[in-house]
């Protein structure tokens, strides 16, 4: 045999090898993968000026393709606005029991809402939010964001727009 056609040989074996144990790697390291969607019509919402609303989000976790789809335990979620809005309650849990009225200012004036002590398991259903909010005095293109941990790390900032119109 050719000493070229071994080489190539060895090298093709080495390389599918180490192929294979980068995916098991990545299928047992992975971290849950949640999917947050705000469910008042899409991305892009039309809300009204001073409308007092209650803002419905959907939580799941939808796991990655390539791994064993963890759950996700202990997530705590932070529902965030922008200044202009006033947050007035949130509510979570499986007949949405959980409230909260603690409402939070942080940097640059945002302001935000807690939900915690959340469990998600992958090929199940989802976790319902709603945040009881008033919408700004002006109408434009706002932001809202949730940010999302868990006991296994970070699980995203999902970002929306919501449009606040003249009645």
């Amino acid at each position: 045999m050719n000493i070229d056609f071994i080489t190539a040989l060895a090298t093709a074996i080495t390389s599918l090898i180490v192929t294979f144990l980068t995916f098991l790697i990545l299928k047992f390291e992975a971290k849950p993968k949640l999917k947050v969607r705000l469910k008042n019509g899409g991305r892009e919402n039309r809300l009204h000026v001073n409308e007092k609303t209650t803002l419905k989000f959907y939580i799941e976790n939808v796991g990655h393709w390539y791994s064993a789809k963890p759950a996700a335990t202990n997530i705590i979620l932070w529902v965030n606005f922008e200044q202009a809005f006033k947050p007035i309650e949130l509510r979570y849990g499986d007949a949405l029991e959980k409230t909260n009225v603690n409402i939070r200012s942080s940097k640059h004036g945002n302001k935000w809402v807690r939900a915690s002590g959340i469990h998600l398991f992958s090929q199940e259903a989802g976790e319902d939010i709603e945040v009881v909010v008033k919408m700004p005095g002006k109408k434009g293109r706002y932001r809202i964001w949730v940010t999302a941990y868990s006991d296994q790390g970070d699980c995203g900032v999902h970002k929306f727009w919501v449009k606040i119109t003249d009645r």
